[in-house]
């Protein structure tokens, strides 16, 4: 099993090949999260302004972080200690322009953001971020069952007529409580909220339904997921817009594998949807985001697929009616792994495409 430090000198290696073919002898990076994927998940916190950012500088055989002399002892205490990195700092009262100048000055260098006429790497390097490495995906699935966890807890023990904005809360506690960031919420529990696919919380209170999604963030790493919550039995209808929902999931997680697509995905779902009420509402969202080192990236750009690759970190929804069943996963050769899986939680198992997938139910609570 590779360390998060084998990790890191194949992304060296890597960035040493892409530096090279761009005629240059050593690469500086700077994007966040261009960072993160270099160091295995460097934790920047604080105020920090954009010029204040941690950086890297790599000749492709040794590596340094570039930090301002207020986070560079922290960083290396908590995070980079035995890792083979090495120190260039500068003064928070003079900025990190003059060491970028040294840094630069008398060669050629590839970089991530525009400066000194330096060549980007940004479009080499992008690919490179999609799949995880080994250790990168042991963290990967512990941020998963944080994520999970929380949602879970949070949805058991919420109290009936608590405001969207009070749930969100308790979810972000549960997340930070074990050491993730609470970087995106959604609480829809009012019927106003269920008629957006992408909607945050209001002071609006919990009727019947709620749903939670969330991301969550640690060491870089990013994991979305959703639980939904019904306060008494669901009405008829909504179970038929959520059995219908979970259908699709269990076609789209099917789709998970190293060269399938997001127009796969819909294509392959078309058939469960024709001649139904929501024969179109592919069309009101997107179906997945690469996760990952990202947020949320979009796997569609300019009306082209970028096909899915092994070891690829997905995060894939799907919205029919007013329900929503979201989840993160992995791709594998042999079919997805699934991150963000209930745990104590009903779920339904349901085959799609020579496959079984189980599927987080409603949770159904007394009234």
């Amino acid at each position: 099993m590779s360390t998060r430090r084998d990790d890191i000198e194949a992304k060296q290696a890597i960035l040493g090949r892409i530096s090279e073919e761009l005629g240059c002898e050593a690469a500086v990076l700077f994007v966040p999260v261009h960072v993160a994927w270099f160091t295995g998940g460097l934790n920047v916190r604080g105020l920090i302004a954009d010029g204040e950012r941690p950086g890297i500088y790599t000749n492709g055989r040794q590596r340094w972080l570039l930090a301002s002399n207020i986070d560079s002892q922290r960083f290396f205490d908590e995070d980079l200690d035995g890792l083979g990195f090495q120190l260039k700092e500068w003064h928070w009262a003079s900025g990190r322009g003059p060491l970028l100048s040294e840094l630069v000055g008398g060669k050629k260098v590839s970089a991530d953001r525009p400066f000194q006429n330096t060549p980007l790497l940004n479009e080499k390097l992008r690919p490179q971020l999609a799949p995880l490495m080994e250790s990168d995906r042991e963290r990967y699935r512990a941020l998963g069952r944080i994520l999970a966890h929380a949602l879970e807890a949070t949805a058991r023990t919420f109290n009936e007529g608590d405001t969207e904005e009070e749930v969100a809360g308790q979810l972000a506690h549960r997340i930070y409580h074990k050491g993730a960031d609470a970087v995106s919420l959604s609480v829809i529990g009012g019927m106003g909220g269920m008629k957006y696919r992408r909607a945050g919380f209001t002071s609006a209170r919990i009727e019947q339904i709620c749903i939670l999604q969330a991301t969550a963030s640690k060491g870089g790493l990013n994991v979305t997921a959703a639980r939904t919550v019904s306060i008494g039995s669901p009405s008829p209808e909504y179970r038929i817009d959520f059995d219908m929902a979970c259908k699709v999931g269990a076609v789209h997680r099917s789709e998970c594998v190293p060269g399938g697509t997001v127009s796969g995905m819909i294509d392959s779902s078309y058939g469960l949807l024709k001649g139904t009420p929501y024969e179109h509402d592919w069309r009101l969202h997107q179906p997945g985001y690469t996760a990952g080192w990202f947020q949320a990236d979009e796997l569609r750009k300019a009306g082209i697929d970028e096909p899915f690759v092994l070891h690829q970190p997905l995060t894939l929804q799907v919205r029919l009616g007013r329900a929503a069943i979201v989840g993160t996963f992995l791709v594998n050769p042999e079919g997805h792994e699934a991150i963000t899986s209930p745990t104590g939680w009903p779920f339904k198992r349901i085959g799609a495409l020579n496959a079984m997938h189980d599927i987080p139910d409603i949770l159904v609570r007394e009234g």
